[in-house]
């Protein structure tokens, strides 16, 4: 998935900022060669390498198990995503979004909490010592089969896992529960379209649509802490960073599609 010629440097809100001058000229010089959007901004980072489509999202948890001589719990997030909405796990169950950023205990989930909210023995296996080996695998492992059955009937995607979760849930053809403490509750309709402008000229904006994003998350688990709430106010939004799995990069490298697909968010960009 990952495109091959890539080269990666420092770079600006979707690509300002660039330090090597020699680099900097040869772009600009590209630029007005070519014309406006020409020249990809895809085209000057090293992505990071993905893994397969049924494996993409999947996270070991290991705060504390290898601490206590127990296998790292293997954590699947197509096989969740396809009944929950993201908020569910990261807002009401109170995970943090980075894997062992959170710190949870078997007590912990035994008394209800974390996992231990649908892990209960009633709505899905509970944490008794039989099933243990079903979470702390010590290793991903994705059953590839169930993945394809899952993939084979919702909307495609060229990237991430291939499935267009966006789409999936927009035609109805996934239901994610929004919330398990208020089922009946539904996604805030708010459809705001933001318009984020590249700092180089041949780089057209990149639109950040609110109406995609509100039917998976909270508006609360991007503001403040990762965007402030105010446009243009948040420091050091540079590719550089959403690259380092900060603000986009926090969905967008790991879980949502990757940052492979530039047009999903510079819709005029040119690959």
């Amino acid at each position: 998935m990952n495109k091959a010629g890539r080269s990666y440097s420092d770079g600006g809100q979707c690509g300002a900022n660039y330090p090597n001058r020699t680099w900097l000229s040869v772009i600009v010089l590209l630029a007005i060669l070519t014309g406006p959007c020409e020249v990809s901004a895809g085209k000057f980072w090293n992505l990071p390498p993905l893994p397969k489509p049924h494996e993409y999202g999947d996270i070991l948890i290991d705060r504390l198990s290898t601490k206590n001589e127990v296998k790292p719990v293997f954590f699947s997030h197509w096989s969740h995503r396809a009944k929950y909405t993201c908020r569910v796990c990261h807002w009401e169950l109170d995970f943090a979004f980075k894997a062992g950023g959170t710190e949870m205990t078997e007590a912990d989930n035994r008394n209800g909490l974390f996992c231990g909210k649908c892990h209960d023995g009633k709505l899905v296996f509970g944490h008794t010592e039989d099933k243990c080996q079903l979470c702390h695998t010590g290793s991903k492992v994705s059953n590839r089969e169930k993945f394809a059955e899952l993939r084979d009937n919702l909307p495609k995607d060229k990237f991430g896992n291939g499935i267009n979760w966006a789409s999936a849930i927009r035609s109805g053809r996934v239901k994610p529960l929004y919330s398990i403490f208020k089922p009946e509750e539904k996604p805030w309709e708010f459809r705001k379209r933001l318009e984020l402008k590249a700092e180089w000229n041949f780089v057209p904006p990149a639109y950040f649509p609110h109406g995609s994003h509100v039917q998976w998350l909270d508006c609360g688990s991007c503001h403040p802490e990762i965007f402030k709430i105010k446009k243009k106010t948040t420091e050091h939004f540079l590719m550089k960073y959403i690259l380092d799995e900060k603000f986009c990069g926090v969905c967008h490298l790991r879980v949502a599609f990757p940052m492979d697909n530039c047009k999903r968010c510079h819709p005029a960009i040119k690959e």
